[in-house]
């Protein structure tokens, strides 16, 4: 394999993880400005163990035009530097959607079908599991005081820093090496852990965008928590199951869940809208039909 590849698949994993540590440090928010670098060496350490032990779930079928998941890598760069955290595994089964298009490729086609699949089922279970939650967390602070609650929180937002990037490493590390054809090739390894370190690095330097919780609603402590357990668990199920779920759509179909239990009207409407169109649709159907010529006119 060329150099060109693996720098490829070094901005790839260095662009996802860049793009995803919004929603990762979301839940540190509330820890103290002394324990950054505890938090980024529990990201770190999650990322990098998630991929590892979760990683070789993942047996996505790769394509031999692997340049077509430039497109998608142009679009996560252009979407982190707006500062909308998005989904890199959507991005790039949408870059795969586009060539089994053009290519008639009926593996590809049929993989894209499954994943469509689990990210609607998953979008459903996320609503559904929030709502429940929130009922049995707020019986839960309901018996304890205010001080044993607060501290609860602190610690849990520590486990879920490291839970978080564990499951993202696994999921969105392991779609995009399996898609790029890296995730078999040793040297993968090499080429992953040194883009995991130097985007935490980056992220924590520079300041990495809000999670998708603050950016649209205005949720703390309690309601926040809710999201990301969910996501946790249902990312680590698609996990084991070798599924590349949308962590981020998750994580906003929970906290739909939170405010249809609660029955407060959480939403920023204008910046739902201005997301889901730039992150989700919009950026979908670029990436779709711009690997779709690429593939057509190098073919």
């Amino acid at each position: 394999m060329t150099l060109l590849y693996w720098l490829l698949v070094f901005a790839s994993a260095f662009l996802a993880v860049l793009n995803s540590m919004g929603l990762v440090l979301g839940p540190s928010r509330c820890v103290g400005y002394g324990s950054r670098v505890l938090v980024f060496a529990l990201s770190t350490s999650g990322w990098l163990l998630g991929y590892v032990v979760e990683g070789p779930n993942f047996r996505l079928p790769h394509v031999p035009f692997v340049w077509v998941y430039a497109v998608p890598l142009l679009l996560v760069f252009a979407l982190t530097l707006l500062g909308y955290p998005t989904s890199v595994t959507q991005l790039y089964v949408a870059a795969l959607l586009g060539y089994s298009l053009a290519e008639g490729y009926g593996q590809g086609l049929s993989a894209v079908a499954w994943a469509v699949f689990s990210w609607a089922l998953s979008f459903a279970a996320g609503f559904l599991l929030s709502a429940v939650l929130r009922e049995a967390l707020v019986r839960v602070v309901g018996l304890t005081s205010v001080g044993k609650s607060l501290l609860a929180i602190r610690v849990c937002s520590l486990v879920y820093v490291f839970l978080l990037s564990y499951v993202l490493g696994g999921n969105v590390l392991g779609t995009v090496a399996s898609l790029l054809g890296a995730g078999s090739d040793p040297r993968s390894g090499l080429v992953l852990f040194t883009a995991v370190t130097a985007s935490a690095y980056v992220s924590f330097k520079s300041g990495a965008p809000l999670g998708l919780v603050r950016i649209l609603f205005p949720m703390k402590y309690l309601s926040s928590i809710i999201p990301y357990s969910v996501s946790i668990l249902l990312t680590q199920v698609a996990n084991r199951a070798g599924l590349p779920i949308v962590t981020s759509l998750v994580m906003f179909s929970s906290t739909l869940g939170v405010g249809m239990a609660s029955e407060l009207a959480v939403l920023h409407r204008r910046r739902v809208f201005a997301y889901l169109a730039t992150s989700y649709a919009g950026s979908f159907a670029l990436s779709l039909l711009s690997s779709y010529l690429l593939t057509r006119v190098t073919s």
